[in-house]
């Protein structure tokens, strides 16, 4: 695969709209789905400018769905819906129209509006219909974007943001909790390992007083 992997993204660059939805079907199909594959990860670093980290799925394999200059961490996701805008109009210029600075328009010879760098941490869920403002720079990791949610400032781990503007209604874990897995970084570790402990995912997690977090209350 890894030699057809080669000529995909390179055809890619070559290609039309009909021709990228095409190889970016084959290259899912070919390794695994969206959740999988490397090829598509590179076609969109190389073309969209947009870092997708492994076992993340979802709307930011839609092209233009999220801005470029966006990193995103591993094991999120995205609901189909979730759009990520990491630049504005021009409020400060004699019109805010994209003609005179996109030169996709057609009358702009260089696009003269800047994207504000987004990183978005792992294992981050960004629900329905959830809207990413310029300005944003971080949402940390753990974090969850509630549906229809408009997020104007940065977001801090494991922290459940809701509502127009977004505001932090709860966080997902105690302070204890978020600061054991932060030390931990689950997410770096092999998947093969994080599947022999299938329980410690599918369970609800909670810290003991004795210090050892476990999953318990099956879900």
């Amino acid at each position: 695969m890894k030699g057809a992997a080669e000529v995909l993204v390179w055809m890619y660059g070559k290609g039309g709209a009909r021709m990228r939805t095409l190889i970016r079907s084959l290259a899912g199909r070919w390794e695994g789905g969206e959740v999988y594959s490397p090829t598509l990860r590179r076609i969109f670093s190389t073309y969209h400018g947009v870092e997708i980290g492994m076992y993340t799925h979802g709307g930011c394999f839609k092209v233009g769905q999220i801005d470029r200059h966006t990193t995103i961490g591993r094991y999120c996701s995205f609901a189909h819906t979730a759009r990520t805008h990491n630049r504005n109009h021009p409020l400060e210029r004699k019109s805010t129209h994209a003609l005179f600075f996109n030169p996709r328009m057609g009358c702009s010879l260089q696009d003269s509006v800047a994207y504000i760098p987004l990183e978005i941490g792992n294992d981050v869920w960004i629900g329905h219909n959830a809207i990413i403002m310029p300005h944003v720079r971080h949402i940390g990791d753990g974090a969850v974007i509630a549906a229809g949610a408009v997020v104007n400032k940065d977001v801090p781990a494991y922290a459940v943001v809701a509502g127009n503007p977004g505001r932090v209604v709860r966080y997902r874990f105690s302070p204890d909790v978020i600061a054991v897995l932060l030390e931990e970084k689950w997410w770096e570790k092999p998947l093969e390992e994080l599947l022999a402990n299938p329980r410690e995912f599918r369970s609800n997690y909670e810290k003991l007083p004795s210090g050892d977090v476990v999953g318990c209350s099956e879900a």
